[in-house]
């Protein structure tokens, strides 16, 4: 059954609505919906979609959802899945991040992400397993990559842009054989200052949306100092528990720092790559993505971000992870994701914070 373009947009309105649980859950979904439910792609095409989406930057499910747009409707159809599938997350996340520097010297609001700071370290603990057991598996040339970007992020505790490009390059070498697989005071930052920062990073987001989390710590609080570590990960919790591609992260993000238009121009920044790369290169990537030396750069730059996200996660523990407590929430939350992995994660947030608006006043 061939969809109207209408159905295709209300489709990814209401995904990005309701769409919780990440870029894995998402893709499922997509797989679920588009080819066994509703037959409005092949098994094929989606499997090309998903190699496209895993090869190039940007969020997967994102990118995936741009790319089923453009090969039934062409440009107009990645444009307009682009805009269906962000719009409802930025709405969400821009409404959270006004409530968040209206009450941002609320005790409640305080209390509510101490809890929620340690399961979203959790989260991604678990994300990094996932992320590396997909990718690394039993490729010890692989493991030494990773091994060696999580070492070098924890020792100068920022991530290095160049160590990316020095993985690409290096892996054009080396894998080229193998087959390619699949504080309350805010800085006002410039809008086209934030798009500009925002587009950059979109360029280095491979796979998971969590990637976004090193390139967003170095720049925004190591190096430019525009955000506290604590707003930061409440930046990021409000990311993960928001439905959507977790990079929308980077909305709360640019609102924190310029209001509405920071929020609008930070959106644009990050979601502008996988547009583009979608809608304009998908037929050149479609001849060429089997090249050995292109396979061997991605899988270079694929290696490594898992374990600069390895070594970040550990950074991140350092500040949301201060007292008996939070430690506690930390790995009660670990244990629950992988025992009981039928429980939604925002359950597991939700669960977090209520924990922390109850013992935080005793605790502090």
């Amino acid at each position: 059954m061939r969809p109207t373009l209408i159905q295709f947009v209300l489709y990814f309105l209401r995904l990005g609505a309701l769409g919780f649980g990440g870029p894995v859950a998402l893709t499922n979904a997509l797989r679920r919906d588009l080819v066994e439910t509703r037959e409005w792609l092949m098994p094929d095409e989606f499997e090309n979609g998903l190699a496209l989406a895993a090869a190039c930057p940007g969020p997967l499910a994102y990118q995936l959802g741009i790319y089923c747009g453009y090969i039934r409707f062409g440009i107009a159809g990645g444009l307009a899945v682009a805009v269906a599938f962000g719009l409802p997350p930025f709405v969400i996340v821009t409404a959270a991040a006004s409530l968040y520097v209206r009450f941002a010297a609320d005790w409640h609001l305080r209390a509510l992400f101490y809890g929620i700071a340690p399961a979203i370290v959790a989260l991604i603990i678990k994300a990094c397993w996932n992320l590396g057991r997909r990718t690394l598996r039993a490729d010890r040339i692989a493991w030494i990559f990773a091994i060696a970007a999580c070492a070098i992020t924890v020792i100068v505790q920022r991530e290095l842009a160049l160590m990316f490009v020095a993985a690409g390059l290096l892996g054009a070498i080396v894998f080229a054989p193998t087959p390619p697989r699949p504080a309350n005071a805010f800085v006002m930052i410039p809008s086209a200052k934030l798009f500009a920062f925002f587009f950059k990073t979109g360029l280095l987001v491979f796979g998971s949306g969590l990637v976004i989390v090193p390139f967003l710590k170095t720049q925004v609080v190591d190096q430019y100092h525009w955000l506290t570590n604590r707003q930061f990960l409440d930046s990021v919790a409000i990311g993960m528990i928001s439905p959507g591609p977790v990079v929308i992260t980077a909305t709360f993000v640019g609102y924190l720092l310029n209001g509405f238009a920071g929020a609008a121009a930070a959106t644009l920044g990050i979601f502008s790559p996988p547009i583009l790369f979608t809608v304009i290169a998908t037929p050149i990537l479609l001849r060429y993505h089997r090249n050995p030396r292109l396979a061997g750069f991605i899988r270079g730059v694929g290696v490594t971000v898992v374990g600069v996200l390895v070594g970040t996660s550990y950074l991140i523990a350092l500040q949301a992870i201060g007292d008996w407590l939070t430690m506690s929430i930390a790995i009660a939350s670990l244990v629950v994701i992988t025992m009981w992995k039928r429980i939604p994660e925002p359950a597991i947030i939700a669960a977090a914070g209520a924990i922390g608006l109850l013992t935080y006043q005793l605790v502090h």
